[in-house]
This record gives structure tokens, sequence and C-alpha cells, in this order.
């Protein structure tokens, strides 16, 4: 798959902006919200509303990952705490709408 053909329009959503321009607003949205715990449950309602992916890690050991996993608007973050992972997840999606706007149409 080509860089140019990844920019193309999804037939789902419309446009590739469109899947942008909503985790964008949802990382702003994330970012100015109060605490830490309204943080991760805020993202845990977008996460269960919309079709993505959280996974905690098992709280007595046993198999599976030590850290928790987000995976949301097909941006993927993990951290040691939930609220870790939803920072990630904010930064990544942040990351992801800057090259998104330097890069050239």
């Amino acid at each position: 798959m080509s860089p140019a053909s990844i920019r193309q329009p999804h037939p789902v959503l419309g446009c590739a902006t469109a899947a942008l321009d909503w985790r964008e607003q949802l990382a702003i949205e994330l970012e100015t919200t109060g605490s830490a715990e309204q943080r991760v449950e805020m993202m845990r309602s977008a996460v269960i509303d919309t079709g993505g992916i959280w996974i905690d890690p098992p709280e007595r050991g046993g198999w599976g990952p030590a850290y928790h996993e987000i995976s949301l608007g097909g941006i993927s973050a993990t951290g040691n705490s939930r609220a870790e992972a939803v920072a990630s997840w904010i930064k990544a999606v942040l990351r992801v709408a800057r090259a998104a706007a330097e890069a050239p149409a």
C-alpha cells in the first residue's frame, strides 16, 4: 500500500479527514478534561461506543500483557496504567494530525 493510497477516502467514513477530525476532537476534549480518572472514563466510553479495543492486564499474575492497551479510530497506544495509555493515545493522535497537516497535498 502506497502512502498516497492510505490517504484516499474511506468508503464508510466518506473521507480520510473525517476520521482524523473526530479523533483530534476527542483528543483535545480528553486533554482539557479535569482529572486523569475522568479522562479514563471518557475514553473508555468512546471505545465502547465506537467499537474500539480496551485491554486491561490481569489483576493477578497470569498470562497476558502487563500493560494497558487502547485502540480507537486506527490509533493504538499502551501504558503502565489506564491514565498513561489514554495520555499515549492523545499524543499519538495529535502527532498524526500534525503530520497530516504538514504533508503535501
